[in-house]
């Protein structure tokens, strides 16, 4: 029987205060026929009446039995344990939206943001948080100060908290002849094509709740200053079309490795024709060649598509001999510092005249592999005397999978001073979907680019069957027979009445109890 109640002094830790308003059962207890509820869910009716002040925001991280909510009205994140969340049977996802109430939690001591956590969190249906008030829509204008967007990968252990600690871009429009300027963040813009200065852009005025700064979002390039200029004074579309393959992959950008494998050309995802989301390392592609880059290192790549795999002939041959050797320089997108783009590999040999040579991203077996300088690599030689199916050697770690955050994960693996070891979803073999405590292999890896560590071909670990433990096991063994104690002897085996092994109800026969039937 379901009855619907307003319970008082209802006291069950933080989820039911005085007055709530409960969904319960009501159950006998066999042993004393005494009626009580059970299964007791509060209602959303208790928050109309309870007072409390209710905040919305989205859940940001989670870790084993805790996360933290980012929150529209406060800087810091909000720390909360799984068990304050109200629908018991919900899966918790990072991104869910919710609702919760904030109070002060003696348990923890690590600083003043910390001692604040979420109770009574209850899910919301997608679409409901906002995090900034729009003011005026489709309004139109034109960058005047882009927003830097560093050619550093993002890395998932560094959260900005506030749009304060990131250098803004700016938009000039006008409202009712009166000129006003709008700054903008790198984050607000799709990566795949950011703007730039003189783009005419398209933009949401948006208050943001939590700090009241007025800000642009919603940004769409209605028409970019850069193609424009290359199309109509460069002539672009009479520029010869050259082929090469996809070196590196940024946030927004990229690099093509040229024909020639002693350079590379940089390109911006909007100049990508089609799905930016599709491309990977090695993949074919043609271009024209733009005007130089924003950084003025090298020259920029316009039109940008991919070929069919087999479309360039390298025309070489690879040799059958494999070789052994050590990385003596990785490619320049591993080490930007370098002058030289292709990689080298000197062979190992007993003095140190060992015979060297170039490798570049098509010379890898694995395009995604981050050879560095000391790595032991096996390869061939092709016809041209480059380095050809180069593999590298190293040795496997084991972990557990500590974290999940959106597309990062984190292993209890401490690297660079106690902080947990990062991999990236894609680095995941085979595509498993990863969960906390599993056990996977990985190989530890240093970007000289982002100066961090990371995990790279990380591959799942069956779970092996738990063995007992030796000591127990040498324990059973030494067990004797003749050992005092009470003992159990099996006078015979389970049988029915009927002579069979199991008991038909209906030959079951009634008997006292602690009186043994004949």
């Amino acid at each position: 029987m379901k009855n619907v109640f307003k319970l008082k002094n209802v006291s069950r830790i933080s989820l039911d205060k005085h007055g709530d308003w409960v969904q319960f059962f009501i159950a006998t207890d066999r042993r004393d026929q005494l009626q009580r509820a059970s299964s007791i869910a509060l209602l959303p009716e208790s928050f109309l009446v309870s007072g409390e002040r209710r905040e919305q925001g989205i859940i940001a991280s989670k870790k084993d039995g805790y996360g933290f909510l980012k929150c529209v009205e406060r800087e810091p994140k909000i720390f909360f344990r799984y068990c304050e969340v109200l629908d018991v049977d919900r899966e918790i996802n990072v991104n869910d939206e919710v609702e919760f109430t904030v109070v002060q939690d003696s348990t923890l001591s690590f600083n003043a943001y910390s001692r604040q956590s979420a109770i009574r969190i209850q899910h919301l249906p997608p679409g409901t948080v906002q995090f900034e008030i729009v003011q005026e829509r489709n309004v139109t204008g034109v960058v005047s100060k882009e927003a830097p967007n560093s050619w550093l990968p993002r890395s998932p252990t560094k959260i900005i908290s506030n749009n304060q600690n990131q250098e803004c871009g700016t938009i000039s429009y006008q409202i009712n002849g009166i000129k006003k300027t709008i700054n903008y963040y790198a984050k607000d813009c799709d990566p795949k094509c950011a703007p730039h200065v003189g783009d005419k852009v398209e933009f949401s005025v948006c208050q943001v709740k939590r700090n009241k700064e007025i800000i642009a979002l919603d940004i769409i390039i209605l028409k970019s200053q850069n193609q424009h200029f290359n199309s109509t004074k460069n002539g672009i579309t009479n520029q010869p079309v050259c082929q090469g393959f996809i070196a590196a992959l940024k946030d927004g950008f990229g690099f093509i490795e040229a024909m020639s494998h002693n350079r590379e050309v940089f390109f911006r995802f909007c100049n990508y024709e089609g799905d930016s989301d599709t491309l990977e390392l090695g993949m074919e592609v043609e271009y024209v060649v733009g005007g130089k880059a924003s950084s003025g290192s090298c020259i920029s790549a316009e039109m940008v598509r991919t070929l069919p795999a087999g479309t360039i002939n390298l025309g070489v041959t690879i040799g059958d001999d494999i070789l052994e050797g050590k990385v003596v320089r990785p490619l320049r997108s591993v080490n930007p510092d370098q002058n030289e783009y292709a990689g080298l590999i000197k062979t190992n040999a007993e003095d140190e005249n060992g015979a060297e040579y170039e490798f570049g991203i098509t010379s890898l077996a694995n395009k995604r592999e981050l050879l560095q300088v000391k790595d032991s690599v096996q390869f061939q030689v092709d016809s041209n005397g480059r380095a050809a199916n180069v593999v590298a050697i190293r040795k496997k770690r084991k972990a557990t999978v500590d974290a999940i955050k959106g597309a990062f994960g984190f292993l209890a693996y401490e690297v660079d001073d106690g902080k947990k070891l990062f991999y990236h979803t894609s680095e995941v073999k085979d595509g498993v979907q990863l969960q906390q405590g599993d056990t996977v292999e990985f190989v530890l890896m240093y970007n000289h680019r982002t100066g961090k560590s990371s995990a790279c071909n990380v591959t799942k670990v069956s779970p092996e069957k738990e063995q007992r433990p030796e000591r127990l096991v040498s324990r059973l063994r030494t067990i004797s027979l003749e050992d005092g104690g009470p003992k159990l002897t099996v006078a015979r085996q389970p049988r029915g009445p009927d002579g069979t092994k199991g008991f038909a109800t209906d030959m079951r026969m009634p008997r006292i109890a602690g009186v043994l039937v004949e």
